[in-house]
């Protein structure tokens, strides 16, 4: 039996074909996520949700003219993120391309805008909506919310219908492959829309927030749930739930009930394992079997670090006129650098947050402390120290013995995991693979093809990768 695992990112789209019987990777593509549309206003970040449905089927009809024994697929997502189509009835019929909505990423900031002289839209919800009242959806109020979002566009647009669907980035994938506008409650609690505590939608948080009018998705009622089928050159696909993907790399990273969790990719978050609710100064996040993630999101990230990067490139372009990319940056910097801050302070806030939205800031500059190594060393410390104060304040399963780190930046970044064990006092380690999504989504593909009783079971089972030497090796 052979499943397509992919992965629908912000920086990327990773597709495996995986050998189920075997237990390994067959093909595997990574390709630039669809670009966002390009506005004058930079808090807008809308992408053509039909981009990523394509990039699906043309992946599907490829493979499945391959490998006759293609049987399932599955997706995880970058999650806040939506889909609202004013004119859908609940469900998108496969095939139908009528209509082309967008997918407002998490990285929207549209709430951010003034809805009158005295508050943004982030702030006017912050005063309508307190911890206390979102306290059984397991979230808060701020920037990347995709309520917060939502009701802004339906505030600043009045002429938009407010009757429409609602979809996650993977259910509104799944409505086009099946005609069925369902998602895993992983992906939808992230809207602030969700009782997690209860594994439902908040009625009351829907009527509040003024959104009853819109059709939500259906939760699947259980990880493996069949969503419906995709029919292509004769194979007849079980397409599954899409699953966050923080869940996923979590999931891959064969992390246990005791571990602390740093996940650094794009964005990070900082999580423990739980297997009760309990609320707290801290996001409840549903993961899988009925457990809980305790989470803190909007740690400083890779796209933090893309700043310093990108000013850094950016000026010495403008001076000698020299075009370098990110990653060959990065190889020069990583064969020089040794840490040593020299009091060099960096605080990596450069993207809003609840708690801080005027930025982030460099300190202690002194007339010959300001240099690449200095700056890069100060910036892994200020994440280090961040991801360590959050962590420490995270409810989990038992004392906290190791941290486990993964996330494509985790891996790109040895010097900040190693910051990181540094800093935290604990063993560190990474993932047993380099792309947890993927071996997240292997775990998951074992329990839905009823290979595996649960996703604890066969933790031995671990995805190898059987292709010749390449560069998009897993390992």
């Amino acid at each position: 039996m052979k499943a397509a695992a992919i992965d629908l990112g912000s920086s990327f789209v990773k597709a495996a074909l995986l050998d189920m019987d075997h237990g390994c990777v067959r093909e595997l593509e990574k390709r630039t996520s669809p670009p966002r549309k390009e506005y004058q206003d930079k808090l807008l970040f809308e992408v053509p949700a039909m981009d990523y449905v394509e990039i699906i089927r043309e992946l599907l009809e490829r493979w499945s003219r391959q490998y006759p024994d293609l049987e399932c697929l599955l997706l995880s997502t970058q999650m806040h993120g939506f889909v609202y189509d004013p004119e859908g009835e609940g469900s998108c019929p496969a095939g139908d391309s009528r209509r082309s909505p967008v997918y407002i990423s998490w990285q929207d900031m549209r709430c951010l805008h003034r809805r009158d002289q005295e508050d943004t839209y982030l702030s006017w919800l912050q005063k309508r909506f307190s911890r206390k009242d979102m306290e059984d959806c397991g979230v808060y109020i701020k920037p990347s919310l995709g309520m917060c979002n939502l009701v802004t566009l339906l505030e600043e647009n009045p002429d938009l219908p407010g009757d429409g669907t609602l979809y996650t980035l993977g259910s509104y994938v799944i409505s086009r492959l099946t005609g069925r506008n369902i998602c895993h409650i992983t992906n939808a609690a992230c809207w602030g829309l969700v009782d997690v505590r209860n594994g439902c939608w908040s009625a009351r948080m829907v009527e509040a927030a003024g959104l009853a009018g819109i059709t939500l998705p259906e939760l699947a009622p259980a990880d493996d749930t069949l969503c419906g089928i995709y029919r292509v050159n004769g194979c007849e696909i079980r397409v599954y739930p899409d699953y966050g993907d923080q869940q996923i790399a979590v999931l891959g990273s064969m992390a246990g009930d005791g571990d602390g969790l740093v996940n650094i990719a794009t964005a990070a978050q900082v999580s423990r394992i739980s297997r009760t609710f309990v609320p707290g100064n801290y996001e409840v996040r549903p993961y899988f079997e009925g457990k809980y993630l305790n989470t803190v999101s909007n740690m400083p990230s890779g796209r933090g670090l893309d700043v310093l990067v990108k000013f850094l490139l950016e000026s010495t372009q403008l001076l000698d006129g020299r075009k370098m990319t990110i990653g060959d940056f990065w190889k020069t910097v990583e064969k020089q650098f040794v840490y040593d801050p020299k009091g060099l302070q960096v605080d990596m806030s450069f993207y809003a947050t609840p708690d801080k939205l005027d930025g982030g800031e460099i300190l202690g500059i002194t007339q010959n402390n300001l240099d690449i190594n200095t700056l890069f060393s100060a910036a892994f410390r200020n994440m280090a120290d961040t991801y360590r104060k959050h962590l420490e304040g995270l409810p989990g399963e038992g004392a906290m013995e190791q941290v486990v780190c993964s996330g494509g930046v985790s891996w790109k970044r040895p010097e900040l995991v190693a910051m990181i064990g540094t800093v935290m006092g604990k063993p560190c380690r990474r993932s047993p693979l380099d792309d947890e999504a993927l071996a997240g989504l292997y775990r998951m593909a074992l329990l839905c093809g009823g290979i595996c009783s649960s996703l604890e079971d066969r933790k031995d089972r671990i995805l190898k990768d059987n292709r010749p030497q390449g560069p998009e090796r897993l390992q």
